[in-house]
């Protein structure tokens, strides 16, 4: 994720004005060339999961592939991330994500699809060359069937908030210092409601025996936004880490800041948590390398060379 500076866009559109001037009157008669679709922020969009395959080096017909998740985890996200998994089959691809974080209980969900895949986790983000998901117009080409074309980038990696529930999936989990693994304390909203019914009942050998019961009327209480620590959602919670082999100490960590900061997770926490594994670079997770060794890395896959005419 790049972000730019007031001061670079202005320069960016100065440079840009100056061009147009100098270029010829033919050019300025041209008709204007559509102009290419900005990147979506992972702040601003659900969490899209592809897959990608290497663009970077001269890799073909085995080169690394990977699956890109990438934006807010939503009640939507599990179901998403499954139509990926679907696609790949068997492969054991790595799952490289960065995500400002969301939803928990999708969190856990799309968790125990990657343990079941027993699927490595990398933080990190992908960009991708020529056709991208967040394009509207974008229309991958027949021949790759439905995969992208990219290649990892480690700097452009984070993941907060309900993302580390993700991280703590994979089979080995990777995260270096060029990435910013963060948590805050669990907010919960509780609504009540006040609700009227009217119950029809007999006495049966002294005992009330409800014969129906019919609600008349429903009333919104007040709400309220709760960072107390449910009981039935802590177990729950331990048990998932202890499953995923993370020490669940790492939730104490989350009271470190208020949900509405973030604290982050330092390289010695990472590791005696257990939530990092390995410090390896997620870029190193597509490295035409990869598929060079005997034999290649899981996630390298072949496709059938196309024959030119």
């Amino acid at each position: 994720m790049k972000l730019s500076s007031p001061l670079l866009l202005a320069l960016t559109a100065l440079l840009t004005s100056v061009f147009l001037l100098a270029g010829s009157g033919e050019a300025a008669t041209k008709k204007k060339q559509k102009q290419p679709e900005p990147e979506q922020s992972v702040y601003d969009q659900p969490l899209r999961v592809v897959v990608v395959r290497n663009i970077i080096g001269n890799c073909e017909p085995l080169c690394p592939q990977w699956i890109s998740a990438e934006g807010q985890i939503t009640a939507r996200s599990p179901a998403v991330f499954r139509k990926a998994l679907a696609k790949i089959g068997d492969q054991k691809l790595p799952v490289v994500i960065t995500s400002p974080g969301g939803d928990l209980d999708a969190a856990l969900a799309i968790g125990d699809m990657i343990r079941k895949r027993g699927l490595d986790v990398a933080v990190g983000g992908t960009h991708f060359g020529g056709c991208a998901p967040f394009q509207k117009s974008c229309k991958l080409p027949k021949e790759q069937k439905g995969i992208y074309r990219g290649f990892v980038v480690t700097q452009q990696g984070f993941c907060v908030s309900a993302c580390p529930m993700i991280l703590a999936a994979g089979a080995h989990r990777f995260g270096g210092p060029e990435n910013y693994i963060g948590v805050h304390k669990i907010s919960r909203v509780i609504t009540r409601e006040k609700v009227r019914y009217l119950e029809r009942y007999l006495i049966v050998n002294g005992k009330k025996k409800v014969v129906s019961r019919k609600i008349v009327s429903r009333k919104p209480m007040k709400s309220q936004i709760s960072t107390k620590l449910d009981k039935r959602l802590e177990k729950k919670l331990v048990a998932y880490l202890k499953k995923m082999g993370v020490e669940p100490k790492l939730l104490a960590l989350f009271d470190r800041a208020p949900p509405s900061s973030m604290y982050r997770l330092m390289g010695d926490e990472l590791r005696t948590t257990k939530l990092v594994t390995d410090s390896t670079p997620s870029a190193d997770l597509a490295l035409v390398g990869r598929c060079l060794a005997a034999p290649p890395a899981a996630n390298c896959v072949a496709v059938k060379e196309t024959a030119k005419p």
